[in-house]
């Protein structure tokens, strides 16, 4: 076996155990703020700041942690543009050694069935599948904030959506389940042609329902 094909399953392995990280975070991040998204404000900004929040916080109480952090709207760079006209994503999970490694993460709010195609659409789905967002990362998160309906629901309409898109997203295959550790309940994912490289969409779906 050559060494270049010893780097690359190091590298895949390296990844996968970082994606795992993230997606541990992220969870965390959400159950420590549950209680908040379910009984305060409801605009998306407002549960994306919860759980970032909540994170950074949880991150300080566990100093002996691996030295990941959590940016919220963090403006993002190489896009050309300056000072607040540059493009900005959710969430990114970051680690703070070697090559500081970075998972995104874009959210929309699920609160009505017409929002399905703003998931899917310019400032969702296509964030990713452009390049616009993580252009030089293989994989990247969508996260859904399910506000009415089950997140079974939600899956069935975002699933049938991006199957109905797949010219128009580049969509390759659609697998209903996300099958490795750390994964959410109903998670799934989407693997996607794109002129940078390959990309697979992990969708998550988090409820964000009153109580």
């Amino acid at each position: 076996m050559s060494r270049s094909q010893i780097s690359s399953k190091l590298a895949l392995r390296t990844w996968a155990a970082f994606r795992n990280h993230c997606h541990r975070y992220f969870a965390i991040g959400y159950q420590e703020a549950i209680s908040r998204i379910q009984s305060d404000r409801e605009q998306e900004t407002d549960i994306t700041g919860y759980i970032c929040e909540a994170l950074e916080e949880w991150f300080r109480a566990h100093p002996d942690e691996l030295p990941f952090f959590i940016k919220d709207d963090p403006p993002l760079r190489g896009s050309g543009r300056t000072g607040k006209r540059r493009p900005r994503t959710d969430i990114i999970i970051s680690y703070a050694a070697g090559k500081r490694p970075e998972f995104y993460f874009e959210a929309k709010r699920l609160n009505r069935t017409p929002v399905a195609s703003q998931y899917t659409g310019a400032d969702g789905m296509k964030c990713f599948t452009s390049g616009r967002y993580a252009n030089q990362c293989h994989e990247a998160a969508m996260i859904g904030y399910v506000q009415i309906n089950t997140l079974d629901h939600w899956r069935g309409v975002l699933q049938t959506r991006v199957d109905s898109l797949r010219s128009d997203l580049q969509v390759e295959d659609i697998a209903n389940v996300a099958a490795f550790l750390n994964s959410f309940p109903l998670e799934w994912s989407s693997s996607h042609r794109r002129t940078t490289g390959p990309l697979r969409l992990f969708h998550i779906l988090l409820d964000c329902r009153k109580t």
